[in-house]
């Protein structure tokens, strides 16, 4: 049996994984995506809209792709959404999949978003590939509209996606934009403050049992006197 990799684990470039083939390229200017989230309509978010519907719609607009049922099924587990429920509630899965979805919806024709399309089968196929791996790099990390409400929250949805979809942004090299996603990655950054947290709580257990050391020590000298 084999394992499903981490949708977290970075690639060895220091950036999110690619689901495109190939090296990465060049790709849009970071502005393009960030404004484009800016204008995202609230009634995306809005928690009476089936995600998976609506990605099926998306699809649709993108290259008339019709989804079938299994693929409607597939997206609804991708997403977080219950089998069975007749009227699904979308959890916090279904924001960063269906924001990455209106970016490809808006910069799709664009040359580096064409080009990668091409690779998996068109538009919609890259939808279908993207929205599940930026649902399980950004799955719980803020609330639904909460991706839309500030810069920073714009900038790691727009990063994470453009690197998933196997670009740079436009005027970085790989190693800049892996910097860049370390400094704005909300995962990254707990990570960091967990391990700091993890590092305090060993010096002062050490220094604790130094210090106890140090009074049994002396109680045994004083006890020789």
């Amino acid at each position: 049996m084999t394992t499903a990799p981490d949708p977290t684990a970075l690639a060895p470039d220091g950036l999110p994984r690619s689901v495109v083939p190939g090296e990465r390229r060049p790709g849009l200017p970071l502005s393009a995506l960030t404004h484009r989230l800016a204008a995202a309509p609230p009634a995306l978010l809005d928690a009476r809209v089936h995600p998976a519907a609506a990605l099926a719609d998306l699809a649709v607009s993108l290259d008339g792709t019709v989804l079938d049922a299994a693929w409607t099924a597939y997206l609804d587990g991708v997403l977080g959404v219950p089998a069975a429920t007749a009227h699904p509630t979308p959890t916090t899965r279904a924001a960063p999949g269906l924001l990455a979805a209106w970016l490809l919806l808006g910069l799709h024709r664009t040359p580096p978003l064409a080009a990668q399309a091409q690779q998996v089968g068109g538009p919609a196929m890259l939808l279908v590939t993207v929205v599940p791996a930026v649902v399980g790099l950004l799955d719980g990390l803020r609330e639904p509209r909460a991706w839309v409400a500030d810069e920073p929250a714009r900038e790691e949805i727009a990063r994470a996606f453009l690197a998933v979809c196997g670009l740079l942004p436009g005027g970085q090299d790989a190693a800049a934009a892996a910097d860049a996603w370390s400094a704005v990655s909300t995962r990254h950054r707990r990570e960091v403050v967990a391990q700091m947290a993890e590092e305090r709580r060993r010096a002062e257990e050490l220094a604790r049992r130094l210090a106890e050391q140090r009074a049994k020590e002396a109680a045994a000298q004083y006890a020789n006197y």
